[in-house]
């Protein structure tokens, strides 16, 4: 008859681990892992402040690139700052061309009179343009008393319009206060500032001419072109920046410097970059 139970030995080849056994392997492996992560650390942390660093830079040189693009298509003469540095303000222009300034061969030429105080309308040479509603009418804008655009001195509400051969404009009771050596008229709409606010740098956009820069926003006059004021943060993360413009540093030209730096996970990049204006009007 056959036992009930049988208490003969396993043989070597099938018996499993025991408990300590178990533990001291777990120990074991514990400790390599260990080892491997010290030597791996540095690796995985220098490639994660790499990131860091790059995420940053990409950052700072688009939003100083697109600064920059603005202001290359500035008005001349209508950049201006704040005298803390994080206010800087343009006005954009949207399109150009020559006016008629004498009269010519055909019965119809229309030149812009400067000793009149009611022409309001002149020829274009060249390309036609286009103005779109609220937008205004700027010839020779020197930046200075008489011939500053945001006093409104060298500006005039311009009629809307596609491919234009022929400007009109609301003349105001007055012509404009300096006529062009080379005959030339810029069409602007509303002004645009950058701002350094805390942690960001904000663009505004959409609000009417001031005489003085402003340093708040959110509740100014809008532009007639808008129905209402705009403000978008350009990039974030900021630690530190600082505008500065110098109006004439090459003959009629002039200089911004913009100064950048941006922090996230205890790294940092810090971006300079120079943009030449052209203030010839």
């Amino acid at each position: 008859m056959r036992r009930a139970s049988d208490f003969r030995s396993f043989p070597a080849a099938a018996r499993g681990f025991t408990l300590v056994e178990m533990i001291i392997a777990i120990v074991i492996t514990g400790i390599l892992v260990s080892i491997v992560g010290m030597f791996g650390r540095r690796q995985i942390d220098s490639y994660i402040d790499v990131s860091n660093r790059a995420d940053l830079a990409d950052a700072a040189d688009t939003a100083l690139r697109r600064i920059a693009r603005d202001l290359q298509a500035a008005l001349p003469n209508s950049v201006r700052q704040d005298a803390t540095g994080n206010f800087l303000e343009f006005v954009p222009i949207r399109d150009a061309g020559r006016y008629r300034a004498e009269l010519g061969g055909g019965a119809s030429d229309d030149p812009l009179d400067f000793t009149s105080g009611s022409d309001n309308s002149f020829d274009v040479f060249g390309p036609p343009v286009t103005i779109s509603a609220g937008d205004q009418l700027v010839i020779f804008n020197l930046g200075q008393t008489g011939s500053d655009v945001h006093a409104g001195t060298s500006r005039r509400a311009a009629t809307a319009g596609s491919n234009l051969s022929k400007v009109t404009f609301a003349p105001a009771g007055t012509q404009f206060p300096l006529a062009s050596p080379q005959n030339r008229f810029q069409i602007v709409g509303g002004p645009v500032t950058y701002e350094c606010a805390g942690d960001k740098v904000i663009r505004h956009w959409c609000y009417d001419f001031a005489a003085t820069q402003p340093v708040a926003f959110g509740a100014l006059p809008r532009h007639a072109a808008c129905t209402a004021e705009q403000s978008a943060t350009l990039v974030a993360d900021v630690s530190s920046c600082n505008f500065s413009y110098t109006p004439a540093i090459l003959q009629r030209n002039g200089l911004v410097v913009l100064r950048l730096t941006l922090t996230r996970n205890g790294e940092s990049v810090n971006l300079l970059h120079q943009v030449d204006i052209l203030n010839t009007p």
